[in-house]
């Protein structure tokens, strides 16, 4: 029978044994009237449907059961309660390098891998070429996968994932390891998924990634689903959230360190310099209120790349998020071919309050997944006013007006 649903899960629990000590566990096996463990219970009575062709955001803090449940999924765990259907093959990168095993080489792996897909070996014989194409390791290829580097086991096991022909993938923060042509790759991979119809489950930390790439987004709370729902409405009442559970360190001043160095050989763009302009294209770093406020910002882009993305934030000192922009929601496209380049943004009658404001600038391959570069904190200006007009983060234009009563 016919399902419009890849993934059908009703009342899934998952709970796991916990003892407080190693020795209890020994105890338990000779002790068997007297408990010596506790049931921890990371998942309780979930129910939820995913569409074919759809693409979902997993969030939730570390501990939610995010994890936990994608590997209920993968069919990697079993549940202690509930009912999964799927319809269609899996695909899962989840944790790194799980699925091999570290004693066979990793061509041996993928044929490992190709039968636990259900694939014989003439359909893997196919398969192989491209797999160690897209790997892209050379002579590791035959060489025991404990040997690996962590980029290496995740070149590989995406390039497994993807080339076994799968219906549905998960990926669990798996493109955070390897270096950013290879994450460029799985990248442009994932959006041919997309493009083709395949259903997509993807678990990230960074909220802009999954506002960029996914349909719908399902936020996991405490083993349970919080909210699902439209992406952008779902993310920031998780950002909110997770804002306001956490200290929120004190913004850096100019002469910390708040970036880490890279090696430019191996970038796609570098971030240069950021200044700050008014409408008479002077460089300055305090301005008026209702003034104008020039930003640019000077990159070098080393390598080609199509839908380049730049954006820039606004934060005060407190860590409130002004303003967010960027040119995919603008609309502006970036060159694409390698070269120095100077790109502005006009704030135009700025209303915000007297005090110092910090500026975030990132760039991003189209889909925001990857961050070319990104820097926090990179540099700030300061909002003066001669007079005492109003209290709290930005002006209003506004008018009083009385009405007597009757």
């Amino acid at each position: 029978m016919y399902s419009s649903y890849s993934v059908e899960i009703s009342n899934i629990s998952k709970s796991f044994t916990m003892y407080e000590k190693p020795i209890d566990r020994l105890k338990q096996i000779f002790l068997k009237k007297k408990n010596f463990s506790k049931q921890f219970w990371a998942l309780e009575n979930i129910s939820l449907n995913i569409a074919k062709g759809t693409t979902i955001g997993l969030i939730g803090k570390n501990g939610s059961g995010k994890s936990t449940l994608l590997q209920l999924i993968a069919g990697t765990l079993t549940p202690t309660g509930g009912e999964i259907k799927i319809d269609g093959r899996i695909a899962a990168l989840l944790e790194l390098g799980s699925g091999f095993n570290p004693e066979f080489t990793g061509r041996e792996n993928i044929y490992l891998n190709g039968a636990i897909m259900g694939l014989s070996d003439e359909e893997m014989n196919q398969r192989v070429p491209e797999i160690e194409r897209f790997a892209d390791i050379g002579e590791f290829i035959d060489q025991p996968v404990k040997s690996y580097s962590s980029g290496m086991f995740v070149r590989l096991a995406f390039a497994c994932a993807v080339n076994v022909d799968p219906d549905i993938l998960i990926v669990d923060e798996a493109l955070a390891v390897g270096d950013m042509q290879f994450q460029l790759k799985c990248i442009e991979k994932m959006k041919s998924f997309k493009n083709e119809g395949k259903t997509i489950i993807f678990v990230s930390h960074d909220t802009y990634s999954i506002r960029n790439f996914c349909d719908e987004v399902i936020w996991i709370m405490d083993g349970r689903i919080h909210m699902r729902g439209e992406v952008n409405e779902v993310s920031r009442l998780y950002e909110d959230y997770m804002k306001n559970m956490v200290d929120v360190p004190v913004a850096a001043t100019n002469d910390e360190e708040v970036n880490v160095e890279v090696d430019l050989s191996k970038q796609t763009l570098s971030i240069n310099e950021v200044s700050f302009y008014d409408n008479g294209n002077k460089k300055i770093n305090r301005f008026e209120l209702k003034d104008d406020i020039i930003v640019e910002v000077q990159y070098t882009l080393h390598q080609k790349i199509e839908n380049l993305v730049g954006g820039i934030a606004i934060f005060d000192r407190e860590n409130n998020y002004i303003c967010g922009l960027n040119t995919k929601l603008d609309q502006y496209q970036l060159p694409t071919q390698p070269g120095e380049y100077k790109i502005k943004l006009k704030y135009n009658n700025v209303s915000l309050l007297p005090g110092t404001y910090y500026i975030d600038v990132g760039f991003f391959e189209s889909s925001g997944l990857i961050r070319l570069d990104y820097k926090a904190r990179y540099s700030s200006f300061l909002m003066s006013s001669s007079s005492y007009i109003a209290e709290g983060l930005t002006y209003i234009d506004h008018s009083w007006h009385v009405v007597e009563g009757e």
